[in-house]
């Protein structure tokens, strides 16, 4: 059991490595952005990258995750490739089509969407980014069902580097603006491709290609297809009501909030992307379901500890990073940190399904949350504005994994320990709304210190769920050099 938890916390943090890095790195840009554009610029770039983050669930067609249950079904290497040059060839047509549509439109785009003509040209770089991108992407996830998770993290590693020295030259140095930025993601896409059709040569020959291959995929993938709208949905159409409610720059205030909620996500994305080749690798095992019955209680405590630390220390991270115009932005950080944590659970709900090789339940939760998320967005943005939006992206996130833990259980069951795992979530509720409303002007070590002894008594709260035994604890802190006892 704990040599499986081990492997995929091992894999989970050699994924999350490029993420923290290039986090780290766009983290360092912040200071510099937020004195060169105004929240309303952050607006404009959160609804250009929204709508086209729309238009690549058209482009993937929810193959990667067909790709994916192909891949595992096999040990031949032949037939793998198959999957892979078939997948493959299908996106690159798909995001081809796509790129020259967004193109004729782009002007309409900008007036519907930005309502300013003047984003016409950011829609354009995008639409040009959009099939190179897409070459790195099923790069990626070609080396993720491969189990070579330190590959996987220099090539992301690599591409994002790349993009930020380019961000910092265009925008920092001359100066280009919102235009800088897209042309950054532009270059570091057509170098990613290039790398990637290096990687991926023998793997994506045409002559692996196979019509019948990809028939079976598409009929897998499409009722993964409305399921990926409804998911942008619940995740991005709350700038759409922010800016109709409200303004441009409060569209810019939720979006650094978001990016600051980033945090929790370096770590909840990290998993997503160990977790899907983990539990179909161990599937077969007599002590599965009780790996994945631990693994719920461990991911919840351990993100649930970083929501509340972003929670109640998020008006001090914005006065770091950013400057006193953004501190609007506090109000969402823990809502939406605690959002990107839901999505992780749903991924563990799902693994049920997944290996009954069925995606109705998925499709049918994620169709129910983003329902609701409109529904919600409608009710509380008018009255809460964008903390109303965050609270309708969380309680939608939230409601996919009940569903999915709902139907899981009676198709695949699983030991899973749910009372504990509410236990975890309120606690994290507790501090969300605590952080929201201790919200300050100045950085004073005296409510640092109590802070930090607030959010520790999140450690009893392991204990209580029983995710960790007093006699596990003593045996880990001895396991650390300098805490054994040595005999006298």
């Amino acid at each position: 059991m704990l040599k499986f938890l081990k492997q995929l916390a091992s894999e989970s943090l050699v994924y999350g490595l490029a993420g923290i890095a290039s986090r780290f790195l766009s983290i360092f840009l912040v200071p510099i952005y937020t004195r060169i554009f105004s929240p309303e610029d952050y607006g404009v770039m959160s609804l250009v990258t929204t709508t086209m983050s729309l238009v690549g669930i058209f482009v993937i067609l929810a193959l990667d995750s067909a790709a994916g249950r192909w891949y595992w079904d096999t040990k031949d290497e032949n037939d793998r490739k198959t999957t892979l040059s078939s997948w493959f060839w299908c996106q690159l047509v798909v995001a081809s089509s796509f790129c020259a549509i967004t193109l004729i439109f782009s002007s309409e785009l900008s007036h519907w969407i930005v309502k300013d003509g003047r984003a016409a040209i950011y829609f354009q770089i995008s639409a040009f980014a959009l099939p190179i991108g897409l070459i790195g992407f099923v790069t990626s996830t070609w080396l993720r069902m491969q189990r070579r998770p330190w590959a996987t993290t220099f090539y992301a590693l690599g591409v994002n580097i790349f993009n930020i020295v380019m961000t910092l030259i265009l925008v920092v140095f001359l100066r280009w603006g919102l235009l800088g930025i897209f042309y950054a993601q532009l270059f570091s896409a057509i170098v990613g491709g290039g790398i990637a059709i290096f990687l991926m040569r023998d793997w994506i020959h045409p002559r692996y290609l196979r019509f019948s291959r990809l028939s079976d995929m598409i009929k897998y993938a499409m009722p993964l297809i409305p399921a990926s709208l409804a998911f942008w949905i619940v995740n991005s159409c709350d700038r759409y009501f922010i800016q109709n409610y409200s303004s441009t720059a409060e569209v810019g205030l939720y979006q650094v909030g978001s990016s600051i909620a980033w945090g929790i996500a370096l770590f909840t994305g990290a998993f997503q992307q160990a977790w899907g080749p983990f539990s179909l690798s161990i599937h077969k095992r007599d002590d599965a379901k009780e790996v994945y019955a631990h693994v719920l209680l461990a991911y919840l405590w351990v993100t649930c500890v970083g929501v509340s630390l972003l929670a109640m220390f998020g008006s001090e991270v914005i006065m770091i990073f950013a400057t006193q115009r953004y501190l609007g932005a506090n109000s969402v950080i823990g809502l939406l940190s605690l959002s990107y944590v839901m999505i992780g659970l749903g991924f563990i709900a799902s693994v049920g399904p997944t290996i009954m090789k069925t995606t109705a339940p998925t499709g049918f939760g994620v169709t129910m949350a983003a329902i609701l998320n409109i529904l919600f967005n409608f009710l509380l943005v008018p009255l809460w504005g964008k903390t109303g939006s965050a609270v309708a992206t969380l309680v939608s996130q939230a409601m996919m994994p009940i569903y999915l833990f709902y139907r899981s259980q009676q198709m695949y069951p699983i030991p899973y320990r749910f009372r504990p795992a509410t236990i975890i979530f309120i606690t994290a509720i507790i501090y969300i709304i605590v952080g929201a409303l201790w919200q300050v002007h100045h950085l004073d070590p005296t409510v640092i210190v109590t802070k930090l002894l607030l959010v520790s008594l999140f450690v009893p709260v392991a204990f209580m769920a029983r995710i960790i035994t007093p006699d596990q604890a003593r045996k880990l802190l001895s396991s650390i050099p300098g805490m054994r006892k040595e005999p006298v």
